[in-house]
């Protein structure tokens, strides 16, 4: 009987093709469930390390466990409680920003029929009719938003659950993995899970490390220009950067627009050009030495992951798709007859040419 390996390649293809759509339609209809579980094995893995160092110091798993979790949800707070009030100042001023916009709105529509004669364009009376057609939906809508936000909050809070789970059976969990393939795998098996744990972790830090600078350069530029929700818009620009390539866009807009109806002009510019350098910053200094030495995606898998990602998850896709691919690189290149596909999806092809030239 043959073996995988063993196969023809379009056989094999069609194989892979058709496991991977079955994961991809798995995924979107259990999202509710495997979402936060994700989330939990990410956190896990970050909190491996501290609370190895606890068990070493004598603490039992449980409470070493229960300390990593306590000391991340309270970090986690701060910071959610520092943004909650601007976002509070944000709500009570949003009667203002929607004026001072729809003002804006109409200046422009002024300056387009001035310079270009064109009478019929009015991007206010179409905003308005927008507007208007959908104000029959709003009890629905809010209906729909209540919903959402009650589902997202359940699904939150199972997140430090599952975290405290995975920490104290972490053994049970590997055991069960090893224990599932051959005893002669088990070397690799145990081999591929230690350098996943590691890529992810140093992986994660790193973004985490990458973000927090990019936020305190962020909000630094902001309270010198005078931005009005200085913090929330840089902690908010910083999130999104997370996101590769689309990110960076929303935040520019997000961040422009609110500043041009909350301040001037000039501020608003001034804005932009805070976001265009930091951006350029990351891209060619703080992602290659913080976090492109842990993991190597090419940008073309980055831009799939992150689209299908978000086609398969929303929001929390988008965040989890790099590291999920950065796991799947990794199991690519450890598996007999799938290192093409790790070659495809990382960025060392370049560096394989170099290697052949010298």
């Amino acid at each position: 009987m043959a073996t995988f390996s063993t196969m023809p390649f379009v056989q094999r293809l069609c194989y892979s093709l058709v496991s991977g759509a079955l994961i991809l339609i798995t995924l979107y209809l259990g999202q509710h469930i495997i979402i936060p579980i994700a989330f939990a094995c990410l956190f896990s893995i970050i909190l491996i390390a501290p609370c190895d160092r606890m068990e070493k110091a004598g603490i039992n798993r449980g409470l070493s466990a229960t300390i990593a979790l306590v000391v991340s949800i309270l970090l986690a707070a701060i910071i959610f409680y520092l943004v909650s009030r601007q976002l509070l100042g944000f709500r009570a001023a949003l009667p203002v920003f929607s004026a001072h916009l729809k003002t804006l709105i109409a200046q422009f529509d002024g300056w387009i029929q001035n310079r270009m004669h064109i009478n019929d364009f009015s991007l206010t009376q179409y905003l308005d009719q927008l507007v208007s057609k959908n104000a029959s939906n709003a009890t629905a809508l809010l209906g729909s938003t209540v919903s959402n936000l009650s589902g997202a909050l359940v699904t939150l809070a199972m997140i430090p659950v599952y975290t405290f789970l995975l920490l104290l059976y972490r053994d049970l969990i590997v055991h069960f993995v090893v224990s599932s393939f051959d005893e002669k795998h088990s070397g690799n098996v145990r081999q591929v899970l230690e350098k996943t744990k590691k890529v992810i972790n140093q992986y994660i830090l790193g973004l985490f490390l990458e973000m927090a600078i990019v936020c305190v350069l962020y909000c630094t530029g902001f309270f010198i220009l005078g931005v009005q929700f200085a913090l929330l818009l840089g902690v908010l620009s910083a999130l999104l950067n997370i996101i590769p390539y689309l990110g960076f866009f929303t935040a520019f807009i997000m961040t422009v627009l609110i500043t041009l109806s909350t301040n001037s002009p000039a501020t608003a510019l001034g804005a932009a050009i805070v976001l265009i350098t930091v951006h350029i910053l990351d891209g060619n200094v703080l992602m290659p030495k913080i976090v492109g030495s842990k993991i190597k995606i090419n940008a073309l898998f980055t831009i799939m992951s992150v689209i299908v990602g978000d086609a398969v998850w929303g929001i929390p896709g988008m965040f989890l798709a790099l590291p999920v691919v950065a796991i799947l690189k990794i199991l690519f290149d450890s598996t007999g007859h799938l290192p093409p596909w790790g070659l495809l999806v990382g960025d060392e092809i370049i560096s394989s040419h170099k290697k052949q030239k010298t």
